[in-house]
């Protein structure tokens, strides 16, 4: 057989690089990895390749599969003294340095990384690869005994090396992909890889730089923090110098604005004394020229006399007028818009709702809120009685005991009492003390009658048999004190009086025997307020009413109506916080223009006297609109301003209106 020719050392150059991977050796290992190119079905690649059974017993590892670890990708030969390149591939000192040259970049010849040369010596400065120096080691090749010429590349070593078995334990590290027996492996927390003992100081000292990346990111943080911390300082007092200056114009525009209210309310005040002046001196020569007439005094003519009478006559008429009308204009202050709003008591011809087609009669309207609903809807609102025996008629009420309609009379300074199967006039309520009853109540436990007077700010209190008892009450502002009640209602469990104290805004808790208990609606909230030049905060007492007028009482429920705000509040009696409230100023369905009294029904159902818009409303607990009725107007159906208003336990509805002099019956 035919010696085998020596094979001759060769000098790497990029041409025979070139050469090499055309000829088919197009399998590229994958990063990290020292074997050479392989070529397509290569039966020797097929042999060098390392696999690994799915078999637990330890597998060795052959001596081609070791030369291939070994080998140099360049000079092809056995790697002396290693260097590995920053994509970690490693190669001959001698063969990297012939590849770079003096290039400023290089391409690695096996994953094609770029690489930029930072000096002249920068392959002496690329680190060794340890695992391939152990791997040298343990075949028997001393890289540190021979040192290669840059020139020239190694001669190929003898291939009658010893042979070595490595065993494979069935923990491979992450980085070199060796398998390795398990004490010698170490597992990062951070990373949660696998590393040899090799590999794991390497990854210590890449941690170890990624801490100083780390370092000088937080460095970098601290400062765009503090730019940061000083940027928000900077812009929170720009923005408190223009919340300074903002307030102060909207405080000199509020002082601007209380000025002009003031001169505006100080005008209507002039005003209206004024006016009043003229009125008592009409008033005063009236009454001379009538007291001489009674006396007998003059001696003129019988004529004389007559015509001295008619004048008489007819200037006592527009005196008359000209008093009830004095205060016909109605003025309140506007709290949440800061201004005077003025209207005058002249009715408006508001919307109202047709009755709906007759449905099917129930038998029982109250027998759930759906049936009390379309009762509400369906039901023709004629009154089947207008009652027209009372000049200026205000609240009305029903007795407890036996069913007596009670009409409190404004001018007459007395409620009458009225047997209603007959319309007759029983009784009436009055004392000396009486001069302006507005609204009634009833204490069925008691048998007591309870009265407002409007212009006498206190409550009469009468017996169930007509007799006056007692009076509570005066005016004044402090707990027990009033100023022009109007509305009024009984808690007959607790032995409660409710009483609207409009001229107060508020709403007094009270026993029969008038000692305070609590009120509704007042409550101290801290102000700001300027005080020798220093702004000072302290609480002050506060209301959330407007000249409120009616009130009712329910099982669990107190509900007010806020006449100078166009609402109607309701709150949990027990604890008195405000459970929900409806309305607003207008002529529209659900809307209010000076709405005066309210009342409940056996299912809780709110019925609204909106006087301004003369027409009832009527509304679910909840504040869902059910119903509107009436219009301005005489006849029958219609009213001119509605003062009173009152629902039986067989949903009768009484109402009664001041201007047209009647109580009209539903």
């Amino acid at each position: 057989m035919a010696e085998k020719p020596k094979k001759k050392p060769s000098f790497f150059t990029l041409k025979r690089w070139n050469s090499q991977r055309d000829e088919g050796y197009t399998n590229l290992p994958p990063p990290g990895s020292n074997l050479p190119f392989l070529k397509q079905s290569s039966p020797v690649t097929m042999a060098r390749s390392v696999s690994i059974s799915s078999d637990t017993r330890p597998r060795r590892l052959s001596s081609g599969g070791i030369k291939d670890l070994i080998q140099c990708a360049l000079c092809l030969e056995v790697l002396h003294n290693p260097k590995m390149l920053p994509c970690q591939h490693t190669f001959c000192l001698a063969c990297i340095k012939v590849y770079i040259a003096d290039e400023p970049i290089i391409d690695c010849p096996i994953c094609r990384t770029r690489i930029q040369i930072h000096s002249s010596n920068y392959v002496d400065t690329l680190p060794s690869n340890l695992y391939i120096d152990t791997l040298l080691a343990m075949v028997g090749i001393d890289n540190a005994s021979k040192p290669k010429s840059p020139e020239t590349p190694p001669p190929t070593p003898s291939t009658n090396f010893q042979s070595v078995d490595l065993f494979a334990a069935g923990v491979r590290c992450s980085h070199c992909k060796t398998m390795c027996d398990n004490p010698d492996v170490t597992f990062c927390d951070h990373c949660k890889l696998n590393f040899c003992h090799v590999c794991w100081s390497q990854h210590l000292d890449d941690m170890r730089i990624q801490i100083g990346s780390i370092l000088k990111q937080l460095d970098s943080a601290a400062s765009r923090l503090e730019h940061k911390i000083e940027h928000y300082k900077d812009r929170c007092e720009h923005i408190m110098e223009q919340i300074n200056v903002a307030a102060e114009e909207k405080i000199n525009a509020i002082r601007e604005t209380k000025l002009n209210l003031l001169e505006e309310v100080t005008r209507m005040q002039k005003n209206g004394d004024l006016t009043a002046l003229a009125l008592r001196t009409s008033l005063t020569e009236a009454q001379e020229v009538a007291k001489n007439a009674m006396a007998g005094n003059d001696n003129s003519e019988s004529k004389d006399r007559v015509k001295k009478f008619m004048n008489l006559h007819q200037n006592t008429l527009q005196i008359l007028s000209d008093v009830s009308k004095w205060d016909a204009e109605s003025f309140v202050f506007d709290k949440e818009n800061f201004r005077m709003e003025s209207d005058a008591s002249t009715p408006l011809d508001a919307e109202s709702d047709d009755p709906l087609p007759a449905a099917a009669k129930q038998n029982n309207p109250l027998e759930t809120e759906e049936t009390l609903v379309l009762y509400y809807r369906s039901r023709n609102f004629e009154p089947h009685y207008m009652w027209r025996k009372t000049s200026r008629p205000s609240g009305v009420g029903i007795n407890p005991w036996d069913n007596h309609l009670y009409i409190c009379g404004m001018d007459s300074h007395s409620v009458l009492v009225v047997e209603r199967s007959h319309a007759k006039i029983v009784t009436r309520l009055s004392c000396e003390e009486m001069l302006c009853p507005v609204h009634i109540a009833f204490m069925k436990s008691l048998g007591e009658i309870y009265i407002t007077d409007k212009w006498k700010h206190c409550v009469h209190v009468f017996s169930k048999d007509g007799s006056f008892i007692r009076s509570i009450g005066q005016k004044g502002s402090r707990h027990g004190m009033f100023r022009s009640p109007e509305g009024i209602a009984t808690d007959n469990a607790q032995h409660h009086i409710y009483v609207v104290d409009t001229g107060n805004d508020r709403v007094q808790v009270l026993t029969p025997e008038g000692k305070f208990v609590d009120q509704i609606g007042v409550a101290a909230r801290p102000q700001t307020a300027e005080s020798t030049s220093v702004w000072e905060t302290k609480d002050v007492l506060c209301t959330e009413f407007n000249a409120p007028t009616s009130v009712a009482i329910t099982n669990d429920r107190v509900i007010i109506l806020d006449s100078g705000n166009r609402r109607v509040k309701i709150y949990n009696k027990q604890d008195k916080t405000k459970i929900l409230e409806f309305g607003s100023l207008g002529n529209r369905k659900g809307q209010f223009r000076q709405p005066e009294v309210l009342a409940v029904d056996p299912m809780g159902f709110i019925l609204v006297g909106d006087s301004g818009n003369c027409r009832v409303q009527v509304f679910k607990p909840n504040g869902q609109l059910v119903r509107v009725f009436g219009r301005l107007g005489t006849e029958p159906g219609k009213f001119g301003w509605i003062s009173g208003i009152h629902v039986t336990k067989q949903l009768d509805i009484i109402v009664s209106d001041t201007k047209n002099h009647c109580v009209n019956f539903f």
